[in-house]
Parts: C-alpha cells; structure tokens; sequence
C-alpha cells in the first residue's frame, strides 16, 4: 500500500512538473515567433486569365519566397518532404529523443559530426530565431522547438516550414523553389519531382540540380528507395530541373500596375489576373511592327489597351514598345501617362450636347468662326476647309473641330469639365477651367487608360465600369456601376462613330474603321503629330492605342491616326474571331426612325433633294423642312458669307434679329505676326443682316461691306472701335491689337 502511494506520489509531482512545464513552455514571451508570423513578407506570382505564369515578385527583402497553403500541396509531396526530414513528425513534441541518440552514437563513431537531430520543429525554430552552430544555440533551439509545439498544431508547423525552407540560390519555401525548377506551382508537385527537390536543403550547395545535376540525382536515389517512390523517371526529372531556366517575364507594365495593387491590399501569393497573354503577345506583335514602320518619322513608342465591356476586365496591357529600350524611356507606362488628346475628347462633349437637348440632326455652323470673349480663337478643320451648316452626326463622325468649339461655348466650358471629371479624367478636376474653348479639340492631356474606360461606356448603354486587373474571388462584392448617359445617348454616339456614310465628310473611305462585325472608332492627333490616337470599340471589346514619344520628341512628317486605328481595328478583329460574336441589341425600346433633310436636319418633304434616315427618341415631333421651298434652298442669314464666298447656290433668309457684326466679338483681342509687316496684316469684319452698309474704323469710313457682308481692315496696334451702318441698322464692337 506504502509502495502505491509512493507511486502515486512520485506520479503526481511527475505531472506537476510536466503541467509546469509546459505553461512555462506556452507562457513564456515568444516576440521573435510573433514577429516572424506578423511580419514575415511573401512574394507574389501573377498568373493570366488561363492560369499561366506571367511573372514572380521576390518578397520585400529581396528573397524569392512565396506562401503557399499547406492543403494545396499535395500529400504524396508532403510525406516525402517529411521522410527526408523527419520522419516521426507527428509523434514527437518538437525534439526526436531516438534521432537525439541515433546522431550521437553515429558522431562518436566518425568521430566527427557527420549527423544532425534537427526536427522540422526546431529547423522552423532556427528560421524563427537565426544562430550560430553551437552547442548553446543548438540548446536554446530545443527549448524554441518545443515552445512551438505548445503553440502551434503540427499543420501551423509544417506550413510555415514548407514556406521558409532554404534552398539556396536566394530561394525559400517549396513554392518558390518549385517555380524555380519545374516551372510549376506547388499544387502540381508529384512525389518523383519533390523528392528531386527534397534533397537540396540538406546541402544546397551539393545538391540543387542546377548546381550538380549528378550529386542530386544520386541523392534523389536513396530518398526514393525510403519513399518507395518510382525511380524511373528521376533521371529525366533531375535534368529537367537543372536545365529549366527559371521564371518568365510577361505584360512588364501591367505586372508591375498589379503589383502595386496588392502592395495596398497586403496581398501575396498566387495571384490570378485579367490578362490574356495570348491577346497580350499579338497587341505588343501589332505595336511593334507599326513602330518599327515608323522609325524614319521618329515614333518610338506606344500603348494598348483592352478592356471588357462588361466587367471591365483588363485583358491586353502594352505599356511601351519594349520593356528594355532606355533609350526611349521602354519603363515608362504609356497606359497611365497623360499627353493631350486630340479629337477623342469629341464624342464625350456631343453626348453631353445631347443630354441637353441636342439632337444628332441639330445644325452646327461650321463656317470661319472667332470664340472667345477676349483673346481670339479661331479653329480650322483638319481638312482646311468649311463645310457650312453640318447636322450633328456628321459633325462627330468626320470630326469637325469647328462645331465642336461651337457646341462647347453652348455648352459652358465649366459643364463639360465636370462632366469629364464624372468619367474619371483626373485633369478635369485637378485644373478646373485652364482649358478654355480649346478643350473641345482635345488641348487637355489625359491618359490612355482615361480615354478607353470612358469610351467604353458607349457600348455599355451608359453604365461605367471600374477596370478590373485581378480576378474577382467568390465572396468579393460587385463593384458599383453607376450609369453616367442616358442610354439613347449612349445609342446615338455609338451609331455615329460606326456610320461610314457621316464620316465620308472628313475621311473619305477610311478602311481601317470598316469590320465585318458592328464597330465604332474614333482617332485623334495632338501636339503637330506628336500624340495619336485611336479608340475602337464593339459590344464586348473596347480598345485604346496612342502611338508617339515620352520625350515630346518632335515626329517627323505626317503619321495620320490610321496607323493606331489600323493596330485597333486588328486586335478587335482577333477578339470577335476567337471568341463567340457579339449579339445585335434591340434599341427599339427607346428609339424611332425617321426620315430628315440631309441639309436643314428637319422633317423631310417632297422638295427635299437629299433625304437620310436618324433616330429619335421615341414619341420626338419633328418640323417639316423649312430650307427647300419649291425649286430653291434658302440658309439661316449667317452663312451668307460662306455662300458667297464659294460661290454655293442658294439664298439666306433674312435676319429674324437686328443686324449685327458676327466677327470679331465684342472686346476681342488681336495679335499681330512679328514675322509680316504689319500693313499687309488685316482683321476680317463679317456680318449678318446688313446690306450695302458702309464701315468706319474709330469714326474714319473704311469702305463698303462686299456682297458677302464681309470686310478686311488693317491692323495696327491699339484699341479700336468698328462700325457697319447701312442707314437704317448700325451695329458696333470694340477690339484691340497687339
């Protein structure tokens, strides 16, 4: 009986100790472990929209080291890794006492240290806390070791050890490594490959393939034959391992934008991505034959992008010609870098026009115009030439500048800024109202990536979709989708920019816009040639390319917008041909059809020479046509001058307003040409409703209006006041010379 309590006793205190123990054990303060779990950085690989590899990040210290669950590696990868390391893992509590005796006797023996007891615990303990080989560090690593075991449960264990494992050559962690090797991820690892990897971190310098093929397939051999893994292919394997030549280098640019977005979001690992490498090649194929085309004109660079309508998913993303140019800036990202965007501001200003009451048959004048209210602005078209009296759609299909400056000063510049600024161009609210009139040519700089979301809202009925560059999880939230225009809006600019028949004005027959699918596009050109542009769009797809120079090195000659278009028009085409075509949308919801004067824009009639078809909104009166009474054309009084002038037939009506001076405006500003005498330079005087009127220059008479109402007067410097009297009407402005 003495005996059992006696037992019992020494029993009891055994616990105690053992209790006492481990609450030191699990107790003591463990900051390095903290610090190690909380701070410890990962690498992140990016993978296509197929799941292909386009490039691996190193993590913050430069390591390549990647995280990878441990329920993704497979089992068979795990035991091998086990049996190579510590094959009674799960049985003991961080320190093996039988591989304690078995290293000690085979030390004694060699006499020398030959054999280590290092667990996957107290190698984890090791990585947690770096020391040095001695025998004190080895104690205080014991000790770490079981403080893990009371803290971590083996699978916590063994997936932080699978992903700091050193294997040399600045590689940690079976992801890493693995990627390095095989060119794979983790979750494809069999066991014939792991144990080719396995035997490296005993002696990375003996063992890793790419060092010496022969030692790691020798020791491969032997971890086989314990993992009774299949042997006949580990040759094959080995060499695979040491001749593969690591990780590719795809989309620079876009990698490099996706990136920076996980930096944000504290992301690592395997990432999946919008992109479509294959979609990607052909657009940086496309960009760079045109660049190369263009060498004697000194374009050096460029940028695609292209998007998905509906989800706003990034699927192409050229940032330059080349990655690698330095000596044309290569990693700068044409994508993001704003240069000034020419005419492909237009189609965003005619769709604000009609959602405040314009009308895609609304008249613009586009005649020798001057705007502003006190430094003169006066536009040309590309062309050189004046068009008169233009219906809207054919205004923004053959991208007359002069309307454009029309509509805006309607408009308000103040308006369509904030508008812009709805749409996502940060110039627009970074530098309100520094633009002026010019903003309607594009005289603002915005970016590429700017230019493509926004016009993909033409396809999408108005709706705005934020760029997606990462594949969206299951449990992530819809992004918001605001609807910015009304979709008849949306409707009538996407059916203007596809009407080859409007765009006849100002392009003639542009085949780089004609699809056999339904498409619209718009280019643009800025800074003499320096920035072109080109934007195509189709229902699923839209596109953006700008071709030029990070410098502003000046281009030479001309290189028109159809060589962006071009690049375009084919990555849209490769689009709808590898995927399934777009379906026709049914618009007759909110639209009608109807039958208008190709000049007036009003109802047609039986005197009309011209008759086209335009959508309305549904329900929308239309005047008869007004301009053609019988055999005859009469125009609104302010294109008589251009009527006159180009010898046009027809009549003007006469003024329903009191005559008045069409140009210069009141309190206009002038400048003189420093390079011409200033007695051969003059202002034009035109006007409206006056008919033989005489004019005089600060009360001294000049002469007579001619048949068009127009005079020239000579400048000279100063301030001066400009009369037209015809008797019965007068009309005055002042202006000034510089």
């Amino acid at each position: 009986m003495k005996n059992s309590l006696k037992i019992l006793k020494v029993l009891l205190i055994f616990a105690l100790a053992v209790a006492l123990f481990y609450t030191v054990l699990r107790l003591s303060p463990y900051h390095e472990l903290d610090e190690f779990q909380g701070n410890r950085s990962y690498g992140a690989a990016l993978l296509d929209v197929k799941g292909r590899i386009m490039r691996v990040f190193p993590a913050k210290d430069g390591v390549k080291r990647e995280w990878v669950d441990l329920k993704d590696i497979p089992k068979p990868a795990v035991d091998v890794f086990i049996k190579a390391e510590d094959r009674r893992f799960y049985v003991h509590s961080g320190v093996d006492p039988i591989a304690v005796i078995a290293s000690f006797f085979r030390n004694v023996q060699a006499g020398r240290n030959v054999s280590g007891a290092s667990t996957i615990t107290m190698q984890l303990a090791r990585m947690i806390t770096p020391h040095e080989r001695t025998f004190s560090a080895k104690i205080r690593e014991a000790f770490n070791a079981l403080r893990l075991e009371t803290r971590l449960s083996k699978g916590n264990i063994l997936e932080l050890w699978f992903n700091n494992i050193p294997f040399g050559s600045n590689i940690e962690g079976i992801q890493s490594f693995t990627r390095e090797r095989f060119g794979i991820d983790a979750s494809e690892l069999d066991a014939e490959r792991a144990v080719v990897l396995a035997v490296v971190p005993r002696r990375p310098r003996l063992f890793d393939p790419a060092v010496n093929q022969d030692a790691n397939l020798s020791a491969a051999k032997v971890l086989a034959k314990k993992c009774k893994a299949d042997t006949s292919a580990l040759a094959q394997y080995s060499a695979q391992a040491a001749a593969f030549e690591g990780n590719p280098f795809f989309a620079p640019h876009f990698s490099e934008r996706v990136k920076t977005l996980l930096d944000t979001k504290n992301k690592t690992g395997t990432v999946q991505t919008t992109l479509d490498l294959d979609v990607q090649t052909y657009a940086e194929q496309r960009l760079s034959v045109e660049i190369a085309r263009l060498t004697h004109n000194r374009v050096h660079n460029g940028a695609v992008l292209l998007i998905e309508n509906e989800t706003g998913a990034v699927r192409a993303y050229v940032g330059s010609n080349s990655w690698f140019a330095n000596d044309v800036s290569g990693k700068i990202d044409g994508v993001t870098t704003r240069n000034q965007a020419g005419s492909c501001l237009k189609p965003f200003l005619y769709a604000l026009a009609i959602e405040n009451g314009f009308d895609p048959n609304t008249i613009l004048p586009d005649i020798p115009s001057s705007f502003g209210r006190y430094e003169a602005y006066a536009p040309n078209n590309f062309n050189r030439r004046f068009n008169g009296p233009v219906r809207l759609r054919v205004a923004l299909a053959s991208s007359l500048n002069i309307p454009a400056v029309w509509t805006l000063e309607q408009l308000g510049i103040s308006r369509f800024e904030d508008f812009l600024g709805t749409l996502g161009f940060g110039f627009a609210s970074e530098a309100a109202e520094t633009y002026g009139l010019g903003l309607a040519l594009g005289d603002a700089e915005t970016s590429l990536e700017e230019l493509t979301r926004a016009f993909s809202l033409f396809e999408t009925n108005g709706v705005l979709n934020s760029l997606q560059f990462i594949l969206p999880s299951k449990d992530d939230d819809a992004p918001q989708t605001p609807r910015k225009i009304s979709p008849y809006a949306a409707f009538i600019i996407r059916d203007i920019l596809s009407d080859g028949e409007s765009r006849w004005t100002g392009f003639g027959r542009a085949t780089a816009f004609q699809t056999r699918f339904s498409s619209m596009f718009k280019t643009g050109t800025a800074n003499q040639y320096q920035n072109i542009w080109a934007l195509g769009a189709t229902r699923r797809w839209t596109v953006g390319v700008w071709m030029g120079n990070f410098s502003g090195e000046t281009v030479v000659g001309k290189t028109g917008s159809s060589i962006p278009a071009a690049i375009a028009h084919d990555v849209l085409s490769l689009m709808e041909n590898r995927n399934t075509p777009s379906e026709m949308r049914e618009e007759s919801v909110f639209v009608e059809e109807k039958k208008i004067c190709a000049l007036s824009g009003l109802s047609a009639t039986g005197f009309c020479p011209g008759v086209v078809n335009e959508y309305f909104r549904t329900g929308q009166q239309l005047r008869p046509c007004s301009w053609h009474v019988g055999g005859s054309v009469t125009y609104p009084p302010e294109y008589r001058a251009w009527l006159t002038e180009r010898f046009r037939s027809g009549e003007t009506e006469a003024s329903g307003q009191s005559a008045r001076i069409r140009l210069p405006r009141n309190g206009t500003i002038f400048y003189t040409d420093p390079s011409n005498l200033e007695q051969t330079q003059g202002a034009r005087i035109e006007t409206v409703g006056f008919d033989e009127a005489i004019v005089y220059l600060d009360g001294i008479l000049q002469g007579k209006l001619n048949s068009a109402g127009i005079f020239i007067l000579p400048l000279s410097r100063g301030s001066h006041t400009v009369k037209v009297d015809d008797g019965e009407n007068n009309a005055e402005v002042v202006f000034e010379v510089k």
